[in-house]
């Protein structure tokens, strides 16, 4: 029960046929947005260390450009790259082909739709002001029922399995799915429809990000550790048996986080107290998760892609996890809190956890639906490389410049000009990291496209020799 049972390779094959479309759809609409977002993100990082940077453009300015960025890297690259992923493993899982195909490739349209007027709204400075929830509001209900159908159509999938088998990679896409609508509906209420005052609008904006994240992307990067790593290994995952406890924990517990994010804040104190001590309860889950995931690793051949990507995907949530557990800590928040630190916390879930899995996830599918292999390998191992010298200069850049970002702030005879000019060596390495991480997006955009016109054949593990494990290692084609 711990290793996904294997279809024979017809229906296999029939299977990915039918997610063929709407998921390379989905997967190739996060891939441009991947570009304009990274491109956007990269024009905001530039702008802390040269103000004048497009300043003479009103849509440019840091104040815009910013929040747009985001948004599509959330919205644009991260929505469809889960959906997408999300579909196709739910297909294989349950041995059931997705039907009625084209209509997600139509809700894939009206969703990106959304996310364009929304990004654009942000562009033109009519973005509300609050994280996450800047998208004017006149696309709400656009992302909301395009959303609801590509979701109602996994959870249709599973309906019409053709096992009785479950695995831990769906009960994470499941809870993923569930909680997007949940968190979105309510936040749109709470904060536009009726809208609740004063810091309890801060409230819920910070409870809205916390499951975003905790809730929505982190989920789907497990699901696709607890997939690929038993696929691909050949081995079932170590203390399976804990897996469950793990999974209800994290949803529980993540649930209550958000207060943690307003420590120091104007908030009533029991909030984030209580935020804090939900963030804590998360040490059994994050234990439990290392424990099947690491152990599954353990000793084993990682000649993969797709298994280097989901390592630093596990790398990246054991350090989001442990800075999580310290900005919970009322010592080390009043130095850390409100700077840099929290920025890289949210960085390190979405792009370190997250994004990673997800490039992971498509060297592994996107063959087996194009039958072809990859075409450049040069432009795999470019992806690869540039995304590991790109996590980890951005980590060190952003802990160490937040942390003397906060020591500064808590000294009242340092002004913020000061700062500025402190942090400014420290903005320049940031730009220098995500110039790196744009080049490995251009890899693999280029990859990505390039690749769906191949005339290689799939072989092994469905990535260039150089990439595969050693035979031994190796789990039949799937």
């Amino acid at each position: 029960m711990n290793s996904p049972a294997q279809p024979n390779r017809s229906e296999q094959m029939e299977i990915d046929a039918s997610a063929k479309w709407p998921v390379l759809v989905l997967f190739g609409s996060a891939v441009v947005w991947l570009i304009l977002g990274g491109a956007l993100q990269l024009i905001a990082a530039i702008q802390l260390h040269t103000p004048s940077f497009l300043a003479d453009c009103e849509w440019f300015t840091h104040g815009r450009v910013a929040p747009a960025a985001q948004n599509a890297l959330v919205y644009g690259w991260g929505f469809n790259s889960a959906l997408g992923f999300g579909l196709w493993l739910m297909a294989r899982l349950s041995f059931a082909s997705l039907r009625h195909g084209g209509w997600l490739i139509v809700a894939a349209k009206f969703w990106n739709l959304g996310v364009l007027l929304g990004v654009a709204g942000i562009m033109t400075g009519a973005s509300t002001s609050f994280e996450l929830l800047e998208m004017p509001r006149f696309v709400t209900l656009l992302l909301l029922g395009s959303y609801g159908l590509m979701g109602a159509w996994l959870v249709t999938t599973f309906t019409l399995r053709n096992t009785e088998n479950t695995y831990a990679s769906q009960w994470y896409l499941f809870g993923a799915v569930f909680s997007f609508p949940w968190l979105y509906t309510l936040a749109q209420v709470m904060l536009f429809t009726a809208p609740v005052r004063g810091t309890l609008q801060a409230v819920v904006d910070a409870w809205y990000v916390s499951g975003l994240y905790g809730l929505g992307f982190v989920p789907v990067a497990l699901a696709a550790a607890y997939y690929f790593l038993p696929k691909i290994l050949g081995r079932p995952v170590a203390n399976y048996y804990l897996a469950p406890t793990a999974f209800w924990w994290l949803f529980f517990a993540t649930a209550f986080t958000g207060g943690s994010r307003l420590i120091g804040g104007p908030v009533p104190a029991w909030l984030a107290t209580t935020g804090a001590v939900a963030n804590f309860f998360l040490i059994v889950p994050v234990v439990i998760i290392a424990l099947n995931l690491f152990g599954t690793l353990r000793g084993a051949a990682t000649g993969s892609v797709t298994v280097r990507f989901i390592r630093w995907s596990l790398f990246a949530f054991l350090a989001a996890s442990l800075l999580n557990f310290a900005l919970s800590l009322r010592g080390f928040a009043i130095t850390a809190q409100f700077t840099l630190i929290t920025a890289l916390r949210d960085w390190l879930l979405l792009y370190g956890c997250f994004s990673t899995a997800m490039f992971g996830a498509a060297y592994f599918i996107v063959p087996r639906l194009t039958g072809h292999a990859w075409r450049s390998s040069a432009l795999i191992t470019a992806h690869l490389g540039a995304t590991a010298l790109g996590l980890l200069l951005i980590t060190a850049t952003l802990g160490w410049a937040g942390w003397e970002q906060g020591r500064m702030l808590n000294h009242a005879a340092t002004s913020f000009t000061d700062i500025t000019k402190a942090l400014t060596p420290w903005f320049t390495a940031y730009s220098v990291g995500l110039m790196l991480l744009t080049i490995g997006h251009l890899a693999f955009f280029v990859n990505f496209f390039w690749s769906l016109g191949a005339r290689c054949p799939v072989t092994g593990d469905a990535t260039p020799a150089v990439f595969r494990a050693p035979p031994a290692m190796e789990v039949p084609s799937a």
